[in-house]
C-alpha cells in the first residue's frame, strides 16, 4: 500500500492527513503546508479504494514529474509526515483503508495522527462563535491538554462532523488501536475556501507551534501560495462571449 522512494525511520513522528469534506478545504490547507515548508515528496500510496489520478507536478508547473492520488511528503526538522489525497475514497473499500492506514502508523511508530476536515456552515448552530472545532481521543488529549487548554478551542459536542468525511471513522479506528488522535475542522461553505485552509494552517500552527516560518518581525507566520491555486476555478470567461 505504501511505496517509498527512501526509508526513512518515522518513530516519533506525527501523521497529518486531510479527510475529503465540504470545500474541499483540508486539502487546500494540506497543499498550502506543503508548499510553505518545502516539503520533501517520499512516497506515494495505492489500494483499491483510491480512485485513480495523475496529471501536473501539483508545486512546480516546469516539472517533468507526476502528480497522483495519493502522496506522501515529510519534515524530518519538524518529524512531521504529511499525506495529501487527491480525490474520495471508494465506499465500499474505505474500511479497508483506513484499517491499513492505523494499521501503517502502529508499525512505524508514530506518534499521533492530525486529522483536518471541514463541516457545512449551516451545522454550526452556536451563533457568534469560533468557525472551528476539534475532537481528540483520550490518549492524545493527555498529551496536549496543557495546550489546547491555553488556546481555549471549542470542542465539538456530539460525535458527528456533517459533510465531514472519513475523520471521525478514522477517529474512531485510531482510539480503538490504542493510536493518539486529533480531529480539526471549520465550519465552511462551498466556494473560495482558501481563506478557511489558511486559516487552518494557521491553527496547526498554534497546537504545533512553531511550525511555520514567519516573517522578519518573528511574530506573523509566512505563507507560500500553492502554483494549483491559480487554477481553482478555471479560466478566465474568454472576452469574446460578450
Amino acid at each position: 500500500m505504501f511505496r517509498f522512494s527512501k526509508e526513512i525511520d518515522l518513530t516519533g513522528y506525527s501523521l497529518l492527513i486531510p479527510s475529503v469534506s465540504v470545500g474541499n478545504v483540508a486539502q487546500l490547507a494540506i497543499d498550502l503546508l506543503i508548499e510553505t515548508l518545502k516539503l520533501e515528496k517520499i512516497g506515494m500510496i495505492w489500494h483499491p479504494a483510491l480512485i485513480p489520478v495523475i496529471g501536473p507536478q501539483a508545486y512546480d508547473h516546469e516539472s517533468d514529474k507526476v502528480t497522483t492520488t495519493a502522496e506522501l511528503y515529510v519534515s524530518g526538522d519538524r518529524k512531521l509526515i504529511v499525506m495529501q489525497i487527491r480525490a474520495p475514497l471508494v465506499n465500499a473499500m474505505q474500511a479497508d483503508f483506513l484499517e491499513k492506514m492505523t494499521d501503517f502508523i502502529g508499525d512505524r511508530q508514530l506518534a499521533d495522527v492530525i486529522i483536518l476536515s471541514s463541516s457545512f456552515a449551516h451545522e454550526n448552530h452556536s451563533i457568534g462563535s469560533r468557525p472551528h472545532r476539534y475532537t481528540a481521543n483520550v490518549k492524545f488529549l493527555s498529551t496536549y491538554s496543557a495546550e489546547l487548554d491555553s488556546l481555549q478551542w471549542s470542542k465539538l459536542e456530539g460525535r458527528v462532523i456533517h459533510g465531514g468525511g472519513y475523520a471521525t471513522r478514522l477517529l474512531d479506528i485510531c482510539t480503538e488501536k490504542q493510536v493518539a488522535c486529533f480531529v480539526l475542522f471549520n465550519y465552511v461553505s462551498e466556494g473560495d475556501n482558501t481563506a478557511d485552509a489558511v486559516q487552518l494552517v494557521s491553527l496547526m500552527d498554534r497546537l504545533k507551534k512553531p511550525l511555520l516560518p514567519r516573517e522578519e518581525d518573528g511574530q506573523k507566520i509566512k505563507l507560500s501560495i500553492p502554483s494549483s491555486w491559480k487554477h481553482l476555478f478555471g479560466n478566465a470567461p474568454p472576452v469574446n462571449v460578450y
